[in-house]
């Protein structure tokens, strides 16, 4: 039996600083389906493709490796810090985030993202206006689990 969680909340913060100069590409093919398909729904809206941004796709990763790693699933670490705090590095002027995570799923792509259409808050996120850039992080254990970090920015 597939096991599937997708986290209802969003978490969007706003700060005023400045610009940065997006990374160079370098998804996994199942992180580029989700982008694919993430932008393929912008699409669908007449709303602007978002930009691959290899910098924040690493923020991703490692959040999926957490939550994998320390058995759990939540926009808040086990200190208590958000994407915010972990994309502190980068330079931003709003974030947000989506996190899916399913186990014994061979391809969760297409699943994860009209999971998220079906939540109002991922939804909200998805075809938000103001994002230009988002990095994604998938991460499977060896068990099968697989968790799954989309970062939004808006420059």
């Amino acid at each position: 039996m597939n096991a599937i969680r997708v986290l209802l909340g969003i978490v969007v913060c706003a700060f005023a600083v400045g610009a940065m100069q997006p990374g160079a590409a370098a998804q996994t093919g199942e992180e580029y389906e989700v982008f694919r398909l993430v932008n393929a729904e912008r699409a669908r809206r007449r709303l602007g493709s978002l930009e691959w941004d290899e910098e924040i796709a690493r923020v991703a990763r490692n959040y999926s490796r957490q939550m994998a790693r320390e058995n759990f699933f939540g926009h808040y670490d086990g200190k208590g810090r958000t994407v915010s705090d972990r994309a502190s590095d980068a330079r931003w002027s709003k974030i947000g985030e989506n996190l899916f995570t399913c186990t014994g799923m061979d391809d969760f792509t297409a699943f994860s993202v009209s999971g998220w259409m079906r939540s109002p808050s991922h939804r909200t996120n998805i075809l938000d206006r103001e994002w230009t850039e988002t990095g994604i992080g998938v991460h499977r254990t060896r068990d099968g689990e697989v968790f799954v970090t989309q970062v939004f920015l808006m420059r």
